[in-house]
Order: C-alpha cells, then sequence, then structure tokens
C-alpha cells in the first residue's frame, strides 16, 4: 500500500507524476500528480474513479442518494463531492458531464453539464428520464462521465464585420441532407 506521499500506482513520488504501465507490453501513462482534487461534503460521497486508466476519457461520477426519476420527468441526482481541476502546467480547468452509455440505453440523459474551473459547490448531476417507466438511481450508482475541459475563453471583441467563410451565413441543412 502506498504512502500518503507516494503515487496510488507505484512508489514514485506522487508530487512528480508516475508512469503507469496497463500491462508489461503497453507504454507507460504518465499521470500528473493532483490533477483532480476532490472534496468529499457528505460521509456517503464516493470520489470519481477511472475504471480504465490510460484509457478512459474522463472519469466516473457517484450518485450520493437514491433518486426516483418519474417516467417522462426530470431529477437533480446529488453526487456529495466538490472538485478543483488544473492541466500539467497548473492552469485552471473546467469539466464537461457527459452520459454514460449504461444510463442512456435506459433512456435516462443528462440534461446540463458545464462544470466552471471556478465552481467549488457539490456537483449536482441534472437527469431527465425520456421513458414510460419511473427510473431508481441507487445510491453508490455510477451515474455520469465527467470529462477534464480547458478554459478557452477570452475577452469578448465587438467588430462590425467578420471575415468571408465558403459556409457565410448558411445554416440549418446548409451542408445538405447526403
Amino acid at each position: 500500500m502506498p504512502g500518503k506521499d507516494q503515487c496510488a500506482h507505484c512508489t514514485s513520488d506522487k508530487s512528480l507524476g508516475c508512469e503507469y504501465k496497463l500491462s508489461a507490453s503497453s507504454p507507460p501513462v504518465l499521470y500528473i500528480a493532483d490533477m483532480l482534487k476532490v472534496k468529499l461534503l457528505r460521509p456517503e460521497a464516493k470520489a470519481p474513479t477511472i475504471a480504465h486508466p490510460g484509457e478512459d476519457l474522463g472519469y466516473d461520477l457517484y450518485a450520493s442518494e437514491s433518486v426516483t426519476i418519474p417516467a417522462r420527468g426530470m431529477a437533480i441526482v446529488p453526487t456529495a463531492i466538490a472538485i478543483e481541476l488544473t492541466s500539467a502546467s497548473g492552469e485552471p480547468m473546467g469539466a464537461l458531464l457527459r452520459d454514460r452509455s449504461s444510463m442512456a440505453s435506459r433512456r435516462l440523459a443528462l440534461t446540463a453539464g458545464v462544470i466552471d474551473a471556478g465552481y467549488r459547490g457539490e456537483i449536482r448531476v441534472v437527469m431527465e428520464n425520456l421513458g414510460d417507466a419511473p427510473a431508481e438511481i441507487h445510491a453508490g450508482d455510477k451515474l455520469a462521465n465527467m470529462i477534464p475541459y480547458p478554459v478557452l475563453t477570452t475577452p469578448v471583441e465587438v467588430v462590425s464585420d467578420l471575415s468571408e467563410t465558403r459556409r457565410n451565413e448558411g445554416g440549418f441543412g446548409s451542408s445538405g441532407r447526403r
């Protein structure tokens, strides 16, 4: 078992990150120490996990309490966690919440999902039940994918003209049907 200052994957100093090997033949995957910091807000909270290190795009988030989503209705599902994300260079990052395929196959969809870099409150997941029967979410269920995302916003410049493109003002259907 690693010590508190050691990486969970190896015995290196966790402040340096580590190179974790998925298998003897795979190349090492570099993990950056403390990219995701998680505050557990209540005893029933579960920290996000990565099911397949080095392969998964995002973290799995968990429901902290059981919720029934009515047929054709919505619910806000608590996770009882707050987060802070940073890039390898220390820049603040936000996150996008996306549907898990197992939830989508049950006709459960996320309808909101932007976590701004400066937000430090509880992450709560807005879910819509598109089915004709109530859906049960149990405490401890994997609920959503949380994908780290860089902050790309810059100051806005108001201009009188925009550059020309081939598409210009072509909107819905402008690329054709086939």
